[in-house]
């Protein structure tokens, strides 16, 4: 899976970042754009990726509608 992180914004109160990425993924072109809870603020883009890394593998876990 390749993707870049096209936006990124953290809401401290809420200890919430949300983000959206677009990437590549088995051959599919896929556009995400979610919300994670994190225990500290990421402050680097490399955090960010990281953050974005685990989110986008925890939703490609998932079963889709169609069972794959």
């Amino acid at each position: 899976m390749q993707f870049k992180v096209t936006y990124a914004r953290y809401w401290p109160k809420r200890r919430r970042l949300e983000f959206a990425a677009t990437g590549e993924r088995n051959g599919c072109v896929f556009t995400v754009v979610t919300e994670v809870t994190c225990l500290k603020e990421p402050t680097t883009p490399e955090h960010i990726h990281l953050v974005a890394l685990a989110r986008l593998t925890e939703i490609f876990r998932q079963r889709s509608a169609s069972g794959h």
